[in-house]
């Protein structure tokens, strides 16, 4: 089994979900926060309060990733990982298409529902991170965890552009959600077809439990010799995610952008994130630890970040991302990298279900905390406060450990 043969179909399969899962990014603004839009569905309800809503069906898909990331990593231990990714991305694409049903009737209950599932399903993200381990050497683990991000960052520029395109070109916010339907179902069979198992199943009997979320944190802060990376890297994603579940509510309050302008800023975002670990990534890790990388990196996302609280203009605001997207793009390589290296290859899927559980964490609480944020203090505070947390994972990694 080479890297030539797995990592490939594992890139595919990761565009394809991240394709369909980008695809929501334009149309979440103008659902709940565009009240001069037809598809508005919160009528009567005020800023604060559209806020809010956004904001927490944001959070549920982070809240159910942290729920379900490591029961599925630790599963993949047990039963492999091929069987696992296929029922993740079955379940992802049904997921879509109940998404655009309940924007067809306006049901906000649905929509919720849509959105726990498709956090469920999108948790196998760390079995793909545990596959790259197993057929990687450690010296090269960042460089192919950077195919992660790459994959990430082509998801950004394909799935909002699409949306944002096909929902003002068929005037129908529901579109999109029919097409990453259709491209979940033809990537179930992709992946069934061309992906081999990575990993030997092992016979021993595990319990699992709803709590694993809960114990892995436990677990993560217990471990007297990762638990700073853990951390750190909780902080860095908080940071990160308060600029992704915002930064198209910013568009449209601020700037008054359409769903296909929402789509062609991110795009342009995931550009540069592909740019990044595509090309900058591996030049870098040929001459650079993982913690040198992280410590201009996280400065530079730190930076850009605050800067985006006090944007004036729209050119201003397509400057700053190339400076978010290298910063987010060399973090997010390099701190998988970093755990990975930390545990022996029979616990990579736990381990990296941990870091799952942790980043979930982040990117279920982020957003109704920026939605409450943003709805008290204004639009800036969702930027000001993602560039205060990943300032404090800059010094749990570069600080505090010196100390």
């Amino acid at each position: 089994m080479t890297q030539k043969k797995i990592l490939p179909v594992l890139f595919f399969t990761l565009l394809i979900d991240m394709v369909g899962l980008g695809m929501i990014i334009p149309v979440l603004p103008i659902l709940f926060t565009d009240p001069t839009s037809p598809s508005f569905l919160l009528a009567g309800y005020s800023q604060t309060g559209q806020y809010i809503v956004a904001g927490a069906i944001t959070a549920l898909f982070g809240l159910m990733q942290f729920i379900a990331a490591p029961i599925l990593g630790e599963l993949s231990d047990v039963y492999g990982r091929k069987r696992l990714l296929i029922i993740g991305v079955g379940v992802l694409a049904i997921s879509q298409i109940l998404f655009g049903f309940g924007i067809e009737t306006a049901s906000l209950t649905l929509l919720f529902v849509s959105r726990a599932i498709a956090g469920i399903a999108s948790a196998n993200f760390s079995i793909a991170q545990a596959s790259i381990a197993d057929v990687t050497a450690p010296k090269d683990r960042a460089k192919n965890f950077g195919l992660i991000g790459a994959a990430v960052g082509l998801g950004f520029i394909i799935g909002p552009l699409l949306g944002g395109f096909i929902a003002s070109a068929l005037h129908d916010p529901a579109a999109p959600f029919w097409c990453a339907g259709a491209l979940g179902i033809f990537n179930l069979m992709f992946l069934a077809l061309f992906f081999p198992e990575t990993h030997k199943r092992s016979s021993e009997a595990r319990t699992f439990t709803i709590f694993k979320g809960v114990r892995n944190l436990k677990a993560a802060f217990q471990d007297v010799d990762a638990r700073l990376i853990y951390l750190a890297n909780f902080l860095y994603v908080s940071g990160f995610a308060f600029f992704i579940s915002f930064a198209g509510i910013l568009l449209v309050s601020r700037f008054q952008f359409s769903a296909a302008a929402i789509g062609t800023f991110f795009g342009v975002v995931g550009l540069w994130i592909v740019f990044t670990q595509g090309f900058i990534l591996r030049i870098l890790s040929r001459y650079y630890s993982e913690r040198a990388i992280l410590r201009f990196s996280l400065l530079t996302l730190m930076t850009a970040l605050a800067l985006y609280a006090f944007v004036p203009s729209v050119w201003l605001l397509y400057t700053l991302i190339p400076f978010v997207a290298v910063g987010n793009g060399l973090s997010m390589a390099n701190m998988v990298a970093l755990i990975s290296k930390g545990v022996s290859p029979e616990k990579q899927g736990a381990a990296l279900g941990i870091n799952g559980s942790v980043m979930a964490l982040a990117q279920g609480t982020v957003p109704l905390v920026a939605g409450l944020g943003s709805g008290f203090f204004g639009i800036r505070a969702p930027f000001l406060a993602g560039a205060f947390f990943v300032g404090c994972a800059w010094c749990m990694l570069f600080v505090y450990k010196r100390k």
